[in-house]
């Protein structure tokens, strides 16, 4: 296994600190790198991420800025891009908003280098945690759940939380480059795993909300996910990327 976090991050200046806080030293001696992806933050989360840097805690920190901004699925596809021609194994996605425990990143890292899978974090398992969650928002998740898992005759817990470790090996950049940028590529790129017969497992996580904010757009998102749903269920394709967006980063420095 050679691992790397990605550590996608917009307007996260008051959590980003605590994100690697919570990475501890035996965790970050499993990864050889980690990447704070900046998308264009209009905070100081770029300064904090460098600040931090500067302390030396974490040797294998780079803080990097996406040229563009792609949103949270062109930063996806930006570290699988970069992680690839790297020769990396496996990806850590871990949100910059500190929802998720990065302390939880090795339990995940444990299950994908045993079962040899894809693991993927789970808000709304029965051994999953949450705290301060909306109501409001957990159902409507719940929802998209059965429906996809209904849809797809696979069993979905969950369609995008902010803590997975990808395979390499399981991702096929001719289809998730083409997805949309938008919040909802995690559910493009788990229905393309369903449709390639990627084996993948759930891994109970812990989600909290505290002074996060998100940057969904509730009914936004629900109505986008149905339709993705229904399109991919009919094999039409769904609203695609911008042409010829580059999904490449610079590295901050002081």
């Amino acid at each position: 296994m050679r691992a790397v976090i990605a550590i996608p991050a917009y307007n996260c200046a008051p959590q980003i600190g605590r994100v690697l806080d919570e990475i501890d030293e035996a965790t970050a001696a499993r990864v050889e790198e980690i990447w704070v992806v900046d998308n264009g933050s209009t905070d100081d989360t770029v300064a904090r991420a460098l600040d931090y840097q500067e302390r030396g805690r974490l040797p294998g920190l780079r803080v990097l800025r996406n040229r563009a901004n792609v949103n949270l699925g062109g930063t996806h596809k930006a570290a699988f891009e970069h992680a690839r021609s790297a020769g990396y194994t496996h990806v850590v996605i871990l949100h910059g908003d500190n929802q998720a425990d990065s302390r939880e990143v090795a339990r995940l890292l444990d299950v994908s280098e045993r079962s040899g899978r894809t693991a993927l974090g789970s808000r709304f398992n029965k051994r999953s945690q949450l705290h301060g969650y909306d109501t409001k928002r957990i159902l409507g998740n719940k929802v998209l759940n059965v429906l996809y898992s209904v849809v797809a005759w696979h069993r979905l817990e969950d369609l995008g939380s902010g803590l997975n470790v990808f395979r390499i090996a399981d991702l096929d950049s001719r289809t998730y480059l083409g997805f949309a940028n938008s919040l909802t590529f995690n559910f493009e790129l788990i229905l393309d795993l369903v449709r390639r017969r990627v084996r993948f497992v759930y891994v109970p996580i812990t989600w909290r909300e505290e002074d996060q904010v998100t940057n969904a757009r509730n009914w936004k998102v629900f109505r986008t996910a149905l339709v993705n749903l229904a399109r991919w269920r009919l094999g039409l394709s769904s609203p695609s990327a911008p042409e010829n967006q580059v999904y490449e980063w610079d590295e901050v420095t002081r």
